[in-house]
This record gives structure tokens, sequence and C-alpha cells, in this order.
């Protein structure tokens, strides 16, 4: 590696959130991140830094953070933005059932931490999630849906929770939270509201409206996890109100093009006249990676297919960020994630799936979309310069 250029190591179970022309990269899942402590110095030193991609010189760099202590929550975390602010919510400690519900923002301009919402026994503390900012009547909201966690001190009636073999709790639990208030809303659900699911891939496509593909839900008996293809969309109808929708049920005309069944993917929004979801790569129900890519036109909720390579598409834990640098350009990151897991012996008859993070020169791609969504480059990122993989 040159001397002065800042490299970006193995990550997973991150976002990679998109302000102005940059993309933010905080904690997750490194081989450098203390798993065995609740807290420590090291720790927080780690979560007290920051990385940051800059779209047009293709360069990650590093930077050290101010104001409140960061969120220790550092893996699996909700993750949205609005303006200049990057929001947290929750994330998983790393050590036992050690899961945060706190909310966290970050000021990409000053690089300062601010805590809005301390822990509370208000909501449920989890983590592999999805949250979206979410307008209605000119008042904006945090939209906090599903994940795994602990033990919930308060159950909410208009969800579900399933306790799964590993003592972890699955819920399709829904939070909103005022940002004008900073008071948690517990809002009514209305339509077809998805089950209990964890790692799945939630859009904004509206100021309202978000869309939500697949996700690992549990299975019959509760002891296992099971990946679904399923499309959800759900909108504020009210300050209190969340309308859900299926796009899909279980079964899917063979002459309709539409994705395997899937979890820990990741996907992206591109804003336009016609909202286009990109989604990318994930595991399915044969715990092997499926290697593929895909948009849906949410205007029609239509499938097509697109052509990457293996390098980008064959990968889990990801985060898929977006930049529209033209009416006709759209940049596309895929940051960091995990191989195919290998199932190893972890004593008493039982196993247990690991993941190798992905590596350079994979760590970091950019994709150029053009006209019609067309793919016209695909590149890889490293050591601050951008090479083409063709």
């Amino acid at each position: 590696m040159s001397k002065g250029i800042y490299q970006l190591g193995g990550i997973s179970n991150h976002s990679a959130p998109v302000v102005g022309e940059s993309v933010f990269l905080w904690g997750g899942g490194r081989p450098n991140l203390p798993r065995a402590v609740h807290d420590s110095p090291q720790k927080r030193k780690l979560l007290s830094t920051i990385d940051r991609l800059e779209f047009r010189t293709g360069r990650w760099s590093s930077h050290v953070t101010r104001g409140t202590s960061p969120p220790l929550g550092a893996v699996g975390y909700f993750c949205t933005t609005r303006n200049n602010d990057i929001f947290f919510f929750g994330g998983y400690c790393g050590h036992d059932i050690c899961y945060y519900n706190d909310v966290n923002s970050f000021n990409s301009l000053t690089y300062e931490w601010s805590n809005i919402i301390p822990t509370s026994d208000a909501v449920m503390k989890r983590a592999a999630g999805g949250m979206v900012c979410m307008e209605s009547m000119g008042t904006e909201y945090l939209f906090m849906i599903g994940g795994t966690g602990s033990t919930p001190t308060t159950y909410q009636s208009q969800y579900q929770y399933i306790q799964m073999v590993s003592r972890r709790i699955r819920t399709n639990e829904q939070n909103l939270l005022n940002l004008s208030t900073r008071q948690w809303i517990i809002p009514t659900i209305s339509g077809q509201c998805c089950p209990p699911t964890a790692d799945f891939a939630i859009q904004k496509i509206t100021n309202n409206k978000a869309v939500m593909f697949g996700g690992a839900v549990p299975s019959d008996d509760g002891r296992s996890d099971r990946a679904v293809n399923t499309v959800y969309t759900c909108q504020l109808e009210s300050d209190t109100t969340i309308h859900w929708e299926s796009v899909k049920g279980p079964v899917v005309p063979a002459s309709v093009q539409w994705p395997v069944e899937r979890d820990s993917h990741a996907a992206t929004s591109i804003i336009s006249d016609s909202p286009t979801l990109v989604m990318i790569g994930g595991e399915g129900n044969d715990n092997q990676l499926v290697n593929d890519s895909w948009l849906l036109n949410t205007s029609e909720y239509q499938w097509s297919k697109i052509v990457l390579p293996e390098s980008v598409t064959g990968r889990q834990n990801h985060s898929l960020s977006s930049i529209m640098m033209s009416p006709d350009c759209v940049w596309l990151v895929v940051v960091g994630g995990e191989g195919a897991a290998e199932w190893k012996d972890v004593g008493r008859g039982y196993k247990q799936p690991f993941s190798k993070y992905i590596t350079d020169p994979n760590i970091t791609m950019l994709i150029e979309l053009g006209k019609n969504r067309t793919i016209l480059y695909c590149m890889y990122c490293i050591e601050g310069f951008i090479g083409d993989t063709s």
C-alpha cells in the first residue's frame, strides 16, 4: 500500500449512507472490533472514527469524530439520513445477547455525535432491522421496523415476538420517532403487515412510502430461519398509522421474473419519476450465496435482472449505496460483506456458520448505471485509486 493512503479493511453488517457526494461508513463487524467486552477504551477509540469515500476521487479517508460518546451498538444497526445528518438506532454490541435501542445522530459537516434518545424500555432493543425517514403533514419521523434482539421489557399487542433457539427474539415491532418532539410513537397498523423479519432490505421511494424485500423469518417450529422473497410496501398515512401491502404472494408464475429467496442482501433506491430499487447479493435457503443482482420498477413492481461480475454479487452482509451524478448517470457503491458461510463444529454436536470478510481488491466496488439503468462500467476502488475490472 502506498504511504499516506488510507485503505479500508474488511467489514460486514454495516450501512454506508450517502450525504452529498460522499459515502460515510461507521462501525460494523470488523476484525479489530473487541467483541468479548461490553465497553473498553479500545472499543470506544475504534467507534470514535468514521470512514468517508468521496465519489469523484474514489478515495477512502478516516476521521476522528467529536461530540457525545459514539454508540456502542456497532453491528447490524438501523441507519438512515436526513439532510446532513445520519441517524443510527439500536445495534448489536458483539457479546452475548446485548442489544441497544438508543438513537444517535452524526453530523456529516461537523463530524459531531449527538445522543437524541437514550436507551430506555419504550421500544425493543434489537439489530438487523430497517429504518427510513418519513414525512406526514410537514413533520418528519424515523420509522423503525423488525429485527432480532433481546427479550423486550414491553410487549406491544399489535406485533409479534418469536423466541428463536438462540434465545434471541425475532419481531415485526414498529416504532415512530417524532424528530421535532423526540417522542416515541407506537403506530397503529393496517393492511397486510410483514411477519417477524430480520436481515431484509428496506428503502424509501417517496416522502411517506418505503418498499421492503426479502429477509429471514422464523421457520414453522421457530428453531431456524427461512429466507423469503416477498415484497411489501409500507406507507405513513398519519402520525400514528402505517399501512402495509403485500406486493407478492407466496407463488409467482414461472413466466414472471422474480428473485429467489434471500436474506443478508443489500439494496438502494434511485429516486426519480419512476423510483427504482437496486438489489445485490445475499444468502439463500441453502446457505449459499445467491450471486445475482436485480432492478425493481416500483411503479409497476416488475423485476428485471442485471448482469454484474461475481466479484460484486458474491457477498452477504454488505452495503449498497447510490448517488445520481446526472439524469442519465447513477453511481452504485458496494462495500464490504462476507463470502460464503462454512459450517464448523462448535462443540456438543452443534455447528455454526462462519464467513470470511471480503478482501481487497473487492472490498469497494463502483458500478455506473447509464440511461434506462444499463450497466456502463464496473470498477474496483482500492488504496484510493479506481481500476477497471473488464
